[in-house]
This record gives structure tokens, C-alpha cells and sequence, in this order.
């Protein structure tokens, strides 16, 4: 944790990093993944006490979504490349098989600069089946990553996918201005727009299981202003303010 104090050096302050997602491992709560904007993926195995890094050699690595295999922990996923403002761009879905000692592309892969990748989910009880959402589309895998679909058109590299808690054949995913729900597995999604904002430049989402049917989604403007904070207590059906 740290660093406590840092200099200003302009506009920016230098030593200061971001963490742009944060992994438990589904099997072991003491092992934590975090991804970072451009140092990539780092593991600790004693609940957050000490670091070490696993893509130190990678091509890309800018790292904003991670995925571990509920049945397999060394089987790990990562969306290279930061979601939040670019500083790196994305080079698609990697896999490791070997606790993220060494890893691989998958059939998911981007070969020019523009390109953002944001959250990769993995279905809870079929490891095979996976979502990753980029700039180009909602991305699915039915086969472990080896060959992966566009579900759904848009810019999904800023926003969540989520899965209703207890029912992974519900899928809940934002672009930067539309909320989309899935009641198949994610083969093919709907937009609902009822009580949301018309126009919205980025939108976040998230669930909870305290209330399977309770959606929550934070809205900016396009110049980044504050918009609301939206809830559904059906599911997605529509949305109060």
C-alpha cells in the first residue's frame, strides 16, 4: 500500500499510479489480483501484504479486466490495455494456464492502436464461457477463449458487465450510453432506456446480492459531469433516479 507522499511535477504527480480493477481469486480470499493502467497484472497471496508482478514481459501491459477460473486458479484471464483513459491500448484477451508465470493470446486479439478492452467475466459454473467488453462490441466465448463473437455492437470498454447474482443466464452489460440485458447466456442482448438518460457519455453498473433483482448505474454527461445514480428493483425492466 503507499505511496504516502509524492512531489507535484506539473499537471500530474509522478510516482502516483491507478489501479483499474481489483480480483479476488474465487477459491482462495487471500489471493488477490490487481490490473493496472500501463504496469500490468500483480498477485499477492497474503490478502494484499506483499506483490509480485506476472507480465513484467508481456507485449502490452496495461491491464484493466481479470478473470480466474473458479475451478482452476492457475487457469487466468486478462483484458490488456487501460480502459479508463487510453494510456495504453488494448492487444485483446491473454490466457495463462500456469498461475500467470507465462501466457497466451487467445482468439481475441487487436493489431492496431485504438482498440480498449474493459471487465472479462467467466461464466461461474461453465468455464468455457466467457464475456469481455471492448470498444468494437461485447465479445463472447463458448470455448475457453480459443474462438470468441460480437453479442452485441458498441463501445463497452468504459462500462460493467455483470451477472445477476444466482442467475448467470442473466447477463447486465453498459456501453458508454446504453444499458443492454441478456437472458440467455449472453448470446444476444436488448437495450431497455426506460427512465434512463436519453444521452449519457459514460454509465457504469454493478449489482448485489442482497437483492438479485437491484441494478445500480452511475451516469456521467459527455463532458464528464455528474448525471445520477440510477436504480432498477426489476431486473433492469426500468429505472427510477
Amino acid at each position: 500500500v503507499g505511496p504516502f507522499s509524492h512531489l507535484n511535477t506539473g499537471s500530474w504527480s509522478s510516482g502516483q499510479g491507478r489501479v483499474n480493477i481489483v480480483h479476488v481469486d474465487p477459491s482462495n480470499p487471500s489471493t488477490v489480483y490487481i490490473g493496472t493502467p500501463a504496469g500490468g497484472i500483480w498477485k499477492s497471496s497474503d490478502d494484499g501484504s506483499t506483490w509480485s508482478a506476472l507480465s513484467d514481459n508481456l507485449p502490452q501491459i496495461g491491464v484493466s479486466g481479470i478473470a480466474i477460473d473458479y475451478s482452476n486458479s492457475n487457469t487466468i484471464y486478462i483484458a490488456t490495455g487501460d480502459k479508463d483513459s487510453s494510456d495504453t491500448y488494448s492487444i485483446g484477451v491473454m490466457k495463462s494456464v500456469d498461475g500467470g508465470l507465462t501466457w497466451n493470446t487467445t482468439g481475441l486479439t487487436f493489431t492496431n492502436t485504438s482498440t480498449l478492452a474493459g471487465d472479462i467475466l467467466i461464466h461461474p459454473t461453465n468455464n468455457q464461457i466467457l464475456w469481455c467488453g471492448t470498444s468494437v462490441g461485447l465479445y463472447r466465448t463458448i470455448n475457453g477463449g480459443l474462438n470468441w463473437t460480437v453479442v452485441q455492437s458498441g463501445n463497452f470498454s468504459q462500462g460493467s458487465l455483470r451477472l445477476k447474482p444466482n442467475d448467470p443466464s442473466t447477463v447486465y452489460a453498459v456501453s458508454n450510453n446504453r444499458f443492454f440485458k441478456s437472458t440467455n447466456s449472453g448470446s444476444s442482448f436488448s437495450v431497455i432506456t426506460t427512465g434512463l438518460p436519453f444521452t449519457s457519455g459514460r454509465l457504469l453498473l454493478d449489482v448485489t446480492a442482497a437483492n438479485s433483482n437491484y441494478i445500480y448505474i452511475l451516469s456521467a454527461t459527455s463532458s464528464s459531469a455528474f448525471q445520477g445514480l440510477f436504480k432498477s428493483t426489476n431486473g433492469g425492466t426500468s429505472w427510477t433516479n
